[in-house]
């Protein structure tokens, strides 16, 4: 999607949208005359307008609340790939797996629950 059909599209303004570009909020492709921004450039750039508008969130602390969802996303990524990993294992290393997660789980609930 173009710059312009994203201005349309999204209802915001030209410059604030370059601005978010020179900010590193959003990196689209630079494409001759225009910028080109794939589906998730576009709905990084539908987040960032819902957070200024919807929930008031001030521009110093868009970077914060973007470096948090990039880890967050990147974080379940890297579950998925292990997921996937694990899925892949003979069934008795998986269940040594599930074994010693419940371990741990158990381990955690009784730390909390002490006094």
């Amino acid at each position: 999607m173009e710059f312009e059909e994203v201005l349309a599209e999204l209802d915001i303004g030209a410059s604030e949208l370059h601005n978010w570009i020179e900010q590193n909020w959003v990196l689209p492709v630079r494409e001759q005359e225009t910028f080109v921004f794939d589906d998730a450039d576009v709905a990084r750039v539908r987040l960032i307008a819902e957070l200024r508008s919807d929930m008031g969130v001030n521009d110093d602390a868009i970077p914060v609340v973007l470096r948090l969802l990039d880890q967050i996303y990147s974080l379940r990524r890297a579950l998925s790939d292990l997921n996937d990993a694990i899925a892949v294992l003979p069934e008795d290393v998986q269940e040594q797996l599930r074994d010693s997660l419940a371990d741990r789980s158990d381990d955690t609930d009784s730390h909390h629950g002490q006094s």
